[in-house]
């Protein structure tokens, strides 16, 4: 599923439709009703990790009570670059905004599942005004631009991916969003402590965590303490890092521990400046059969029992395992 940076990107494309009304609706969901949607105003837009909220009211001037604006991540700068050029940025598919500039923003790798699971018809009343969407695998927002087909499908046909939801605005523009989870909540479910792109993440409830006596690959997925860390910047990290992704977080180092967290953030924020500059995203080991030293890069499912898989990369002489023995200060 798109990470954290990607989904910020969303958010963006998504602003400038901010105080317009929604004048037409269509789309493929079975279980949401787009037609409750229309003569919706969009009164706003929030971001946390890897979900997108917007809250949508009968009224152009209501306004939610209490709402806050949305969490700003570290570099404020990169969000005010204004438009990409799909063709600098190296990405599969361009998108308009609604002033007709060209924007992009790219498809995530396979990761999770594609299930659909769109709720309700619309918000009744003052509660679940704040629609929540959820994105899957290859989930993505397009704006005055329908996705294309890139390849033949296994049944040969060139058949194009089917929107979840449209929304057409008053402004001329319209949104189309793909491959997502929609709910309606009473409001939006913020916690800015553990989102790795807020500028009040939590460092030591982070630090905290991956001090658990369970593979440090598990923990950085675990969204209650690092939102937004999806499975590109879990391998990236862990190799800059030198880490290797079943060590137990019990048996590193503070050190080492608190040079990993410096790494999500930097990696992270440097993700979603590369969006907004037009740059693509460079991996070291991440679906590389090499890492940048020659070495062979593995490939193997990792995951805790009974949970979720994930394909990790990893070298093992940049990233050698540990002993389940804490390591031993180098200073007293």
């Amino acid at each position: 599923m798109p990470e954290g940076p990607l989904v910020r990107k969303f958010h963006h494309l998504i602003s400038p439709f901010v105080g317009q009304q929604v004048v037409k609706t269509g789309g493929s969901s079975k279980k949401l009703q787009p037609a409750g949607l229309q003569s919706l105003w969009l009164q706003d837009t929030q971001v946390h990790g890897k979900k997108l909220f917007l809250r949508f009211d009968p009224d152009e001037e209501m306004e939610a009570p209490g709402s806050s604006p949305p969490p700003e991540p570290p570099q404020k700068e990169a969000q005010k670059e204004g438009a990409v050029d799909p063709k600098q940025a190296g990405e599969p598919s361009g998108q308009k905004t609604p002033d007709g500039s060209s924007q992009s923003a790219e498809l995530n790798p396979p990761g999770e599942d594609e299930s659909e699971c769109l709720e309700g018809d619309a918000p009744a009343g003052d509660a679940g005004r704040w629609l929540r969407v959820s994105f899957g695998l290859f989930g993505s927002v397009w704006v005055n631009e329908f996705s294309r087909a890139k390849k033949a499908n296994k049944r040969g046909d060139w058949r194009d991916p089917s929107p979840r939801l449209v929304l057409y605005f008053g402004g001329g523009g319209f949104l189309a969003f793909y491959n997502c989870q929609m709910s309606w909540s009473s409001s939006p479910v913020v916690t800015p402590a553990c989102d790795i792109l807020s500028e009040k993440f939590h460092r030591g409830q982070a630090l905290e965590a991956l001090g658990q006596a369970q593979p440090v690959c598990y923990t950085l997925l675990d969204q209650r303490y690092f939102s937004g860390l999806g499975n590109i910047i879990k391998n990236e990290v862990l190799y800059r890092a030198g880490i290797h992704p079943l060590s137990l977080g019990s048996a590193l180092s503070a050190p080492r521990r608190e040079a990993l967290v410096d790494h999500v953030v930097e990696f992270s924020t440097a993700w979603l400046q590369g969006k907004f500059q037009g740059r693509p995203q460079h991996t070291q080991v991440y679906q590389k059969e090499q890492c940048p030293a020659g070495h062979q890069v593995m490939k193997e499912a990792f995951g805790p029992p009974g949970g979720f898989q994930r394909v990790t990369w990893w070298c093992p002489q940049c990233q050698p395992q540990l002993s389940e023995e804490p390591e031993q200060r180098q200073f007293s």
